[in-house]
């Protein structure tokens, strides 16, 4: 039996193909997964003569992590179960990261696997071993950091932190890293499962994503809608351009329609019931986006509409792996240049005259924190 197992929910990307009783491996502990998956796992199969048709069993980490790195996990495995027609096997990450340590333990013995999930907030779960493998004791589960104190205090009489399988002693050095998974451990857990045939149809695969993402949170927090622009969506922007300040080079309808044409444009609208509160729009460069308008209607301004769409912006950009948000202002437009300096921005770079040929443009770069 040929299986293809890989792990896209961390920093990095781990693959890891069985045939038989030989086992390969190949991981990085940083890629940018919708840019790099492909040419690795090409490169991969190559070097181990195996072709995707060959495959008897396709595998993926479904979460909690990443949910960027999800998404693309779950789409190619989706993909590759349906054009070969071949049954597929899910992992948590949390599955995972318990088998670091699994000739470490005793039988029966407890291990809790613990991810950083930002905001100190942290995902968990608690497996037990047995002679095959693991057996969950608790379901996965977010919690803060301070609740997790309390809860290894219930779980565990001598609690030991284990980093990357080197036993510690400091768990509050771990609020500050990030996982790095072994592509090792990702087979030996989807072996386990393949043992016990729990197989599943490509359509039942969910993502374990255990919380809302950030910029949800950001959306749902405002008293408004925050949605993604369609092209049905065009007369609505075209009523938010004509009500801009002149100053701001509004949009025409033709230039609107243009937009969303280009793959790499991206949209997103403020909404209240049916009425259209105001917009953001960006390019994706590829390692950043591209700021091309923030427009904000006359009669819903002062309401914090324009920072809350900044805000899902910037939380969509870290979950798309952005490095840096970018813009450009009209040097006299004071009251966006103190938001946009409060929000982390910095100028890098002036536009000559770039205003009805008068006024300078600064341009800003704002760099995303992890």
């Amino acid at each position: 039996m040929i299986s293809l197992s890989f792990n896209t929910t961390g920093m990095g990307t781990q693959f890891c193909l069985q045939k038989g009783d030989k086992t390969f491996f190949l991981e990085t502990e940083f890629s940018k997964h919708s840019e790099t998956f492909f040419p690795m796992l090409d490169n991969f199969l190559k070097e181990n003569k195996t072709e995707l048709k060959d495959v008897d069993v396709f595998a993926v980490c479904n979460g909690p992590g990443s949910f960027t790195g999800i998404r693309i996990g779950l789409s190619v495995i989706k993909m590759f179960a349906y054009v070969y027609q071949k049954p597929c096997v899910v992992v948590s990450s949390l599955e995972v990261l318990a088998y670091n340590i699994f000739d470490k333990l005793e039988s029966q013995e407890l291990v809790c696997s613990v991810i950083n999930a930002g905001s100190q907030n942290l995902y968990y779960q608690v497996f037990k071993k047995t002679q095959k493998g693991f057996e969950e004791v608790t379901s996965s589960k977010v919690c803060t950091f301070l609740q997790f104190e309390k809860i290894k205090e219930k779980l565990f009489a001598e609690f030991v932190y284990y980093d990357n399988a080197e036993k510690k002693y400091d768990f509050t050095i771990f609020q500050n890293k990030k996982q790095n998974f072994c592509a090792k451990f990702l087979g030996m857990a989807v072996q386990q499962k393949i043992v016990e045939k729990k197989y599943v149809n490509y359509k039942e695969i969910t993502p374990l994503y255990l919380r809302i993402s950030q910029a949800e949170q950001v959306a749902q927090n405002a008293d408004f809608q925050i949605i993604e622009g369609k092209q049905e969506d065009v007369d609505g922007i075209v009523e938010l351009e004509k009500n801009s300040d002149a100053d701001d080079l509004p949009w025409s309808k033709k230039s609107i329609q243009e937009s969303f044409q280009n793959d790499a444009y991206r949209c997103f609208i403020a909404k209240k019931d049916d009425e259209f509160l105001g917009y953001i729009a960006a390019m994706d460069l590829g390692n950043e986006f591209d700021i091309l308008r923030i427009v904000v209607s006359k009669k819903a301004r002062f309401k914090g509409i324009g920072t809350k769409l900044l805000l899902y912006l910037f939380e969509r950009a870290k979950e798309e792996e952005k490095q840096s948000i970018v813009l450009e202002v009209n040097q006299f437009n004071y009251s966006a240049l103190l938001l946009y300096e409060k929000l982390g921005f910095c100028v890098v770079g002036k536009r000559k005259n770039y205003y009805k040929g008068k006024f300078d443009g600064f341009i800003m770069r704002k760099y995303l924190e992890d």
